[in-house]
């Protein structure tokens, strides 16, 4: 059954863009990552950008965070917010999916790179990432190590790219060797999902199956409980409300759509009951235990989640596939700050 008040239609501006930027660096004294360390990574930008950028970076007053540039894109929060005072970030940590799958010891002169996905009207901040990155370096990150003098491994920034969520396409942004910082014009907006959605539509009219790959660690949490069979209704549930609730904070809020490219009148209810009909007909994934610290708190959260792929059947994917390309571009479930939550949706 098609509800047709809520077809996919086609803005003629984007309302909500989505800026993946890929900083590739180069290591310049020993350097050993964890498996997975997006919370590594994250955890140094944010003492960068905190250290050089914020004037109060101890104040708990909520109302700093809205005020602070970087204290609201990295840590901020809002009593009003609707599950509580933490609301979505306006960006990600993106990881390299096969590369750091595995911890990685580097030498000096050896390079890795890590993504920062900023979302709507983040993009503005984007200066401060690229002043911010190199103070990582300087400051260091991954492990101490006893060849630094219980140090942690340094680099330098060596090129910034913007790439494309769903295409993969790349823009040089920052060259190497250069100080000239390009605008990033490569985002994905609601007219390259709803392409994307169109041509995919296509593909499964004959089977009706979809496959999603999660490629990194995927924590979802359904009705209180932890998600550890990749059920759609779980799935699709979190990546509504994600995308959702990163549109009406950060998009251009120039009507009322809560889906960017959907039409604004939505039956919501309706989709989470057809999501409750879609069939879980393949999977195979493996748990990843994972386990993040604070510093502010001193206590190790589990951040861990499954990693595989599924294929789903329905009899039909109108008004539902649109939301899980969406979750291809912003990230699913939680801890996607920390590089969690990436997948990828095929035919």
């Amino acid at each position: 059954m098609t509800h047709t008040s809520s077809q996919p239609e086609q803005p003629r501006e984007p309302l909500f863009t989505v800026y993946r930027l890929w900083f590739t660096v180069e290591v310049q004294t020993p350097l050993e990552l964890p498996p997975w360390p997006g919370s590594a990574l994250r955890g140094a930008l944010l003492s960068a950008l905190r250290r050089h950028y914020c004037i109060a970076p101890d104040d708990p007053d909520p109302g700093h965070s809205m005020r602070c540039p970087v204290c609201w894109l990295m840590a901020r929060e809002d009593p009003q917010w609707r599950w509580g005072r933490t609301p979505a970030r306006p960006y990600t940590i993106d990881l390299d999916p096969v590369h750091h799958a595995l911890g990685h010891r580097y030498q000096p002169g050896e390079r890795f790179g890590f993504g920062v996905t900023l979302f709507g009207v983040a993009i503005n901040l984007l200066p401060y990432l690229i002043l911010a990155v190199p103070e990582m370096g300087r400051t260091g990150v991954g492990r101490r190590l006893g060849e630094n003098r219980g140090r942690r491994g340094r680099f330098t920034l060596h090129q910034v790219e913007a790439v494309h969520p769903l295409t993969g396409t790349r823009q040089i942004v920052l060259p190497p060797g250069s100080r000239t910082v390009n605008t990033p014009t490569l985002a994905a907006t609601e007219q390259d999902v709803m392409a994307r959605y169109e041509e995919l539509l296509a593909q499964t009219t004959s089977s009706g199956r979809i496959r999603v790959r999660f490629l990194t660690p995927t924590r979802l949490v359904h009705q209180k409980r932890l998600v550890k069979v990749p059920a759609f209704r779980p799935l699709f549930g979190r990546a509504l409300d994600r995308v959702e609730a990163l549109y009406s904070m950060y998009g251009e809020r120039r009507d009322s759509a809560q889906v960017p490219g959907m039409n604004p009148v939505m039956d919501v209810p309706g989709w989470l009951r057809r999501a409750e009909d879609v069939r879980l007909v393949e999977y195979n994934v493996r748990w990843v235990d994972l386990k993040s610290g604070s510093r502010r708190t001193g206590r190790m959260t589990p951040t861990g989640g499954f990693i595989g792929d599924a294929v789903y059947e329905a009899d039909t994917w109108e008004d539902l596939l649109p939301v899980l390309l969406w979750a291809q571009v912003v990230r699913v479930g939680k801890d996607a700050v920390k590089g969690n939550g990436e997948v990828a949706v095929s035919g």
